[in-house]
């Protein structure tokens, strides 16, 4: 089940958790992330690249089909990019290849039916698994059949273990077992790997109300809650029939501060801010687990969270009033949006409102529908938001997804040069450089500047009958349907 609808059928075109959770079922990529965050082979069968890095050359996997029955070919693979990177389509992961943050992709092209060439302007340690992003649907080929006459994206036609049958709007979208799906024969990983639809339908119907979901699932009407709300873990684990199972993701809880707003514009509001927020009791009292706690861009779940991540932003809320008074505020109304998408997006606004206002700020909450929060973020209209961060097995792409000019992408929350530039190396860098150095350096900086407010790792709880069998919860949160089955 879902909490809210997806947002479209165009791999990518929506970074969500619910449209992401439908589309990964449905499209594949040239490559895809393992569970560590390192990139497998998915549609391609090889990948050659240049001695100086800046060519790369995929072998299409034979007897491949898409959804309609179209065998994939290399014509797909560069009509789909041609989309991904056309500026018309206002696709959100386009500035991970137009050179925005270093990777320049200058020509996708067929050299025959099996084989596409990637041309770059400059090599690229971080291309592969840029492709792979899961917030774009690991860049997912489409046919070009799933756009209609006026270019408009009207259905999804991928090469996954699913195929979409059915979206009622506001209701419910139905998912079916694609019988031609030619499984890769490596194990499982992460979205990698061997892929079995043993599932004939699976049918995700949106439930906003959590007591819903709740008789639901110990009613047997649904087998799987996959973001279960806090308050209903408890009654859920006392179920015999049913399996509760929570695990840390690679997201983050974040509240971006909008460095451009006058009441925020100066550093020292932005670290009051910080130091205002108790996360630990903020992650008791939300999700009723203080173990997520944190005040760092790089996830609990990550190689890169170390002794510098775990430093720099303790709640400490006479330095929070010192930095206030210092910066001359008056008690001028800030808002803080959230939207009504999920009980914690809610739950946190309220707990946050109540912590900045003790140490002297008057922050009042604003409570959207998300797709009216959701354009806020991405057009920068807003002071504080309330912004869960959906997952990235890459650090590398949580520091990419907020850093940037927002001159150029309002959605950009991080824009002072010395970020932009530590970015850049990042996105070099290959897998024998020092990363880790590059990760505390700007841990130090966000603590100094203040971007934004991280207060946990995200953290997600699942909740199943027992007739459920090889259902996963893992770091990419996003449910993967195939290799499931359940008993009836």
């Amino acid at each position: 089940m879902l909490t809210s609808d997806i947002r479209g059928v165009m791999p990518g075109r929506s970074p969500d958790t619910a449209t992401g959770s439908v589309l990964q079922n449905i499209y594949e990529g040239l490559v895809a992330w393992r569970a560590d965050g390192s990139v497998a082979p998915m549609l391609a069968e090889k990948i050659d690249t240049s001695a100086d890095g800046r060519t790369y050359v995929f072998t299409l996997r034979d007897g491949i089909t898409f959804h309609n029955g179209a065998p994939l070919t290399a014509k797909e693979v560069v009509w789909t990019w041609e989309r991904f990177l056309d500026p018309k389509s206002a696709w959100p992961c386009r500035g991970a290849f137009n050179g925005t943050n270093a990777t320049k992709i200058e020509s996708v092209k067929a050299l025959d039916d099996h084989r596409v060439e990637f041309q770059l302007a400059e090599p690229s340690g971080s291309f592969l698994s840029a492709m792979a992003r899961a917030d774009c649907d690991s860049t997912g080929i489409a046919h070009p059949d799933a756009v209609d006459a006026n270019g408009n994206w009207a259905t999804a036609i991928g090469t996954g273990p699913f195929r979409m049958t059915e979206w009622r709007k506001g209701q419910f979208i139905e998912l079916t077992k694609f019988a031609d799906y030619k499984s890769r024969t490596e194990p499982a990983d992460g979205l990698s790997g061997a892929k079995e639809a043993k599932l004939e339908k699976v049918r995700i119907t949106l439930i906003p109300d959590a007591q819903v979901a709740k008789l639901g699932i110990l009613q047997g009407q649904l087998d799987l809650w996959t973001d279960v709300d806090a308050a209903s873990i408890k009654d859920l684990a006392s179920d015999r029939n049913v399996t509760v199972v929570t695990t840390p993701v690679a997201g983050i809880y974040t509240i971006p501060l909008q460095s451009r707003d006058p009441m925020l514009a100066d550093p020292r509001i932005r670290q009051a801010i910080s130091h205002a927020i108790d996360r630990s009791s903020l992650a008791k009292a939300v999700l009723d687990d203080d173990s997520i706690a944190s005040a760092s861009l790089i996830p609990l779940t990550s190689k890169y969270y170390g002794k510098v991540q775990r430093s720099g932003a303790e709640y400490d809320p006479d330095k929070a009033r010192a930095l206030i008074k210092a910066s001359g505020y008056k008690g001028e109304r800030i808002v803080l949006i959230t939207s009504k998408a999920s009980p914690v997006m809610g739950d946190t606004a309220i707990y946050l409102q109540s912590m900045l206002q003790a140490v002297g700020l008057n922050v009042d909450v604003e409570i959207l529908e998300f797709a009216t929060q959701f354009e806020r973020f991405y057009s920068g209209r807003y002071q504080m938001m309330v912004w869960n961060l959906t997952p990235y097995l890459d650090p590398l792409f949580i520091i990419e997804r907020f850093t940037g000019d927002k001159g150029r992408q309002a959605d950009k929350v991080w824009d002072s040069p010395t970020s932009k530039e530590l970015l850049k190396k990042l996105v070099l860098a290959d897998e024998n450089q020092d990363k880790q150095a590059l990760y505390d350096e700007l841990h130090r900086l966000q603590m100094e500047e203040a971007p934004l407010v991280v207060w946990g790792t995200r953290a997600t709880t699942v909740a199943f009958r027992k007739s459920v069998t090889g259902f996963q919860s893992w770091a990419g949160q996003k449910p993967r349907y195939w290799n499931v089955s359940v008993a009836r």
